[in-house]
């Protein structure tokens, strides 16, 4: 999500987002968030395929009880806002329930995938923290501990964001290590304690090389503890997925996104989370399936009640994962319906309330060239001259089409706009999880790979899309990635054209090693063994390359299009 997420996406655009733009975007007709503890009331019921996750806490009441447990399910599902609306429900059956206004307190607040809390959450979230003192003597000692540390998370009603949510969110976090130390034997505890820590680096935890940020470990060592005493922990498994999902060994949390399968089913994004961790390990068509599994649960979810924000965004989130799932399967027609929902969802309108994000709504542009929709590209009509990332993403996407179709002037006078606009970016612009200028500057390389290529410069083709290789390698990680589909089919391709089978052959080869068992890489892979007289090992590519386009609706002559 961030983040989708999506947020992927989330964190990269929340910064200029007012409070309830993405619940009133599309057809959400959501109200903005409410502005009292009433209010969030107000909105809660009981949902139904929410699993069966129980914490006890200090009250009398079955029904404020089950308000609760369901308040930590979407805790554990990161479906915060709904969160809120349960524990601020079981705070108004018993009022007296110290706990129920500690989850309002710690919902209202910043998360991996939304680094800002609004001042009026902060009133909202200091008032529930006043209600839970006045009744926390008749808490239990844990109870009263993580209200504490929850306290501190809060410094008035002020905005909080990255600009001066630091100390803050480290202070919550050594007050969390504390209690953590206290009640080794609470699970939910040492699981609340490491997602404190990843919120203090937020999709920063591996570098670009898959080696571990600072802080890491500390993370990996608390949820391992707390999934080897528990395996269906669903916060630990969700957490532990992200967790490790950029690492050199995503593999890791196999397990983890096996247990979430179906555990939460009416969670939206908790059935969508095994996508991260099949994704990364090849295995697309399961996947596209958590990603539509995702989407009908958040369809159905927005479709009962009305989000009272952001969490519209995890639809997104779903629909463009799910594109990129099945792109690699050779699944075009879903591919390119998923691209056209999520761009549905994410009208000029809210694009321009939310810069950072409209990168990301061009990825229909890259369904187009990625299936060589040539036809079907230039018929989309241009977004908003507003949106300067999309229209870099269109004016690039258009000039690959061109290119593609002889129209070799007009491409190249796509890309002088592109050009132009991409001068004029900020060297602070963000898109997705990274600058926005490299983003630009891959698209524009690729671009200019295909005018190249179409004009019978295939030795400056394959430069080019050497550097937008060497470039994409650097990026940092996001899900799906910010260069949607990746760009080495393409050299692969290149070179095979150029008669170079031996260097396409690793290129084909590392591509695999980054996306394993994708089926473009295996196609060009079997043709560049072949042209190398490698027979055995050709025929060995090829079988992998029929069984991972067996989904497909495509044929394939060559490894990119």
């Amino acid at each position: 999500m961030r983040k989708a997420v999506l947020a992927y996406l989330l964190s990269a655009m929340s910064l200029a987002m007012p409070q309830g733009v993405l619940a009133q975007s599309h057809d959400t007709h959501a109200p903005p968030p409410p502005e009292t503890l009433a209010g969030w009331a107000k909105g809660a019921k009981l949902y139904d395929g929410l699993g069966t996750f129980h914490r006890k806490v200090t009250t009398r009441s079955k029904l404020a009880q089950r308000y609760f447990d369901q308040g930590m399910r979407f805790i554990w599902a990161f479906n915060h806002d709904e969160a809120t609306r349960s524990f601020a429900k079981a705070a108004e059956i018993d009022p007296r329930c110290a706990s129920c206004y500690w989850g309002v307190a710690l919902t209202l607040g910043p998360n991996y995938n939304m680094p800002m809390m609004s001042s009026a959450r902060a009133r909202i979230g200091l008032e529930a923290l006043r209600k839970a003192r006045v009744n926390e003597r008749r808490a239990t000692p844990v109870e009263r501990a993580l209200i504490a540390a929850v306290a501190l998370r809060y410094a008035g009603a002020e905005q909080v964001d990255p600009s001066n949510s630091g100390p803050l969110l480290k202070n919550y976090v050594d007050a969390m290590r504390k209690v953590a130390a206290r009640y080794p034997n609470d699970l939910d505890v040492q699981t609340m304690y490491a997602e404190g820590l990843m919120n203090t680096n937020p999709w920063k935890l591996w570098k670009a090389d898959g080696t571990q940020n600072p802080g890491t470990q500390q993370i990996l060592d608390a949820l391992q503890k707390v999934l080897k005493r528990d395996p269906k922990h669903p916060g630990a498994n969700h957490y532990y997925i992200h967790a490790v999902e950029a690492s050199q060994h995503p593999e890791q949390a196999l397990a983890s996104a096996e247990v979430l399968t179906g555990m939460m089913p009416s969670a939206g994004h908790l059935e969508h989370m095994p996508a991260h961790i099949m994704q990364r390990v090849g295995r697309y068509e399961q996947a596209a399936e958590a990603n539509r599994k995702g989407a009908a649960a958040d369809l159905a979810y927005i479709k009962e009640t009305a989000p009272p924000d952001y969490y519209p965004m995890y639809l997104i989130h779903n629909f463009q994962f799910l594109a990129a799932s099945a792109g690699m399967e050779g699944r075009r027609a879903e591919t390119i319906e998923a691209l056209r929902t999520a761009r549905q969802h994410m009208p000029d309108a809210m694009l321009m309330a939310m810069p950072g994000l409209d990168w990301g709504a061009g990825f229909i542009y890259d369904g187009y060239t990625k299936f060589g929709m040539w036809d079907e590209m230039l018929a989309e009509p241009a977004p908003s001259a507003r949106l300067t990332g999309a229209t870099i993403h269109y004016l690039q996407a258009r000039a690959e089409a061109l290119a593609a179709k002889g129209r070799l002037d007009e491409a190249a006078g796509e890309l002088a706009k592109a050009d132009k606009l991409i001068a004029a970016v900020p060297a602070d612009a963000t898109q997705g999880n990274n600058a926005a200028k490299p983003l630009y500057e891959i698209g524009q390389l690729k671009a200019r790979a295909r005018l190249a290529a179409a004009g019978g410069r295939r030795h400056e083709a394959i430069a080019l899309l050497t550097q937008a290789v060497s470039q994409e390698d650097k990026l940092a990680y996001n899900e799906p990635n910010d260069i949607i589909f990746p760009t080495r089919p393409m050299l692969g391709n290149a070179l095979m054209a150029a008669g170079k089978a031996a260097e396409a052959e690793a290129v084909f080869r590392d591509d695999l090693k980054r996306h394993p068992n994708n089926g473009w890489a295996y196609l060009g892979l079997s043709q560049a063994l072949a042209a190398q007289n490698e027979g055995a090992e050709a025929a060995e590519a090829r079988v992998q390359f029929e069984k991972a386009w067996g989904k497909a609706d495509v044929k394939l002559a060559t490894a990119a299009f």
